[in-house]
């Protein structure tokens, strides 16, 4: 193989894991937005709890979530009964994504910075890498 053939393999691998990590943020927005508009239908409109509509809500933004970085971020075409394998990795990666936040949360604001707004930012960012590459090789994972 030649330097150009090399350079040009390489910029194509690059290219690839940008666009999915593009996905992956797209999905992330769609999640977001699934787990606010469940969260407000069902402590507004049906008047349960915020902490039972919260539940309702980060549940359906992660079964979206799911779905979408299964199907369109990471292109797994496994079937069966390998996706309860999938799903399970998938709901613990989520609660170590949570657990994980929580923690850069009450450190980031405890020893960074008083504002929330700050150590919020911290904390999800920290949890979108662990799910980004937990879902990427483990979760999603083709070998």
């Amino acid at each position: 193989m030649n330097n150009f053939s090399y350079f040009v393999e390489k910029i194509n691998l690059y290219k690839k894991q940008i666009v999915q990590l593009v996905k992956f943020s797209i999905v992330g927005v769609i999640n977001t937005a699934v787990d606010f508009a469940v969260f407000f239908l069902f402590y507004s409109v049906f008047r349960i709890s915020y902490s039972l509509s919260q539940v309702f809500g980060y549940t359906s933004g992660m079964i979206n979530s799911f779905i979408m970085n299964k199907k369109w971020t990471f292109e797994d075409k496994t079937t069966g009964k390998v996706i309860i394998t999938k799903l399970l990795k998938f709901v613990i990666t989520n609660l170590v994504s949570l657990g994980s936040s929580i923690v850069v949360l009450k450190l980031s604001k405890t020893y960074l910075s008083n504002s929330i707004l700050i150590a919020k930012i911290l904390a999800t960012l920290c949890a979108q890498m662990i799910n980004y590459l937990s879902y990427k090789y483990w979760v999603f994972n083709k070998f």
